[in-house]
């Protein structure tokens, strides 16, 4: 059975990562500085800005999932948020090359673009953002993820034979229920320098999974999102009443499309999510009086 390490086990996203790997018959070993409520798997304390926690940790190892990093800028100052995040990335991919693992996810996010928490919202060259689109992140956050890839590039120039995936997740869903999106739809200006996207978590855990089965060797960025906007309007008539104006719109199937691409980790993951909003809430009458106030606006 192999072994993989979650970082950032005891958050979250690294739960449904580490029910994601025992289901697909991965043996786990859990790393964070908390311990966990509820014990799926071995887990150990650790500080991941201290790299003899990891060697440990990685012996006999077949890959690592790092999630373990401050979540958005605002949680501790920015000093700490850039340094903490970069640190630990540094210390993961460097104490996992040295140790012969070979398969590495990175927990990046689309705030690597640097519109969610930008001071000034710009135009994007284009839509929906794709892996090429440039990166100009304003915030410690933002920079911290941009490094993090950067130290991937950095790391499989000498480490060849590794696969690292970068995965660029919107806002992840943990509301399973998804009842919280009928907030979102009353303030649609309150999501828009995310670009409506979101990712549920289930998906996210699967989009992990995908990195550590993949074939290709060096490092690779990939978006994973929802195929959809979290939004009862049209995509199009979001980014033409909230966005700045200025971007070209490129070529998309259907209204409600995503702002983000993730056709690339469709094809080189086989990423295909399997939960979107329109799932879990039905459009009735309260739907039908949220659009129309989103109208008035």
């Amino acid at each position: 059975m192999k072994r993989i390490v979650v970082t950032g086990g005891s958050g979250r996203l690294g739960q449904f990562v580490i029910r994601e790997l025992l289901l697909h018959c991965y043996e786990v070993l859990s790393l964070d500085r908390v311990p966990p409520r509820e014990k799926l798997c071995p887990s150990w304390l650790a500080d991941l800005r201290r790299s003899g926690d990891l060697f440990e940790a990685l012996k006999h190892a077949y890959g690592i999932v790092h999630l373990g990093a401050y979540q958005a800028p605002n949680l501790a100052p920015d000093a700490e948020t850039f340094a903490n995040n970069a640190t630990s990335t540094y210390n993961v991919l460097r104490a996992a090359a040295d140790s012969g693992v070979k398969k590495v996810v990175i927990a990046s996010s689309t705030a690597a673009f640097g519109f969610i928490y930008a001071k000034n919202l710009w135009p994007p060259d284009y839509l929906p953002l794709d892996e090429s689109h440039p990166s100009k992140p304003q915030d410690s956050y933002g920079l911290s993820k941009v490094t993090g890839e950067q130290i991937a590039d950095s790391i499989v120039t000498v480490y060849k034979d590794m696969t690292i995936g970068s995965l660029r997740f919107p806002g992840v869903n943990f509301d399973l229920s998804y009842e919280s999106f009928r907030d979102r739809w009353r303030n649609p200006v309150s999501r828009a320098s995310g670009f409506w996207t979101y990712v549920d978590a289930r998906d996210a855990a699967m989009a992990c999974r995908l990195v550590l089965d993949a074939k290709f060797h060096g490092h690779e960025v990939f978006i994973a999102a929802a195929p959809n906007n979290c939004m009862i309007q049209p995509t199009l008539e979001l980014v033409e009443k909230y966005l700045p104006k200025g971007a070209r719109i490129k070529k998309v199937a259907g209204t409600h499309w995503s702002c983000v691409d993730s056709s690339k980790a469709h094809r080189m993951l086989g990423f295909t999510p399997k939960h979107v909003w329109q799932d879990y809430l039905k459009e009735g009458q309260t739907t039908t009086r949220l659009a129309r106030a989103s109208h008035s606006q």
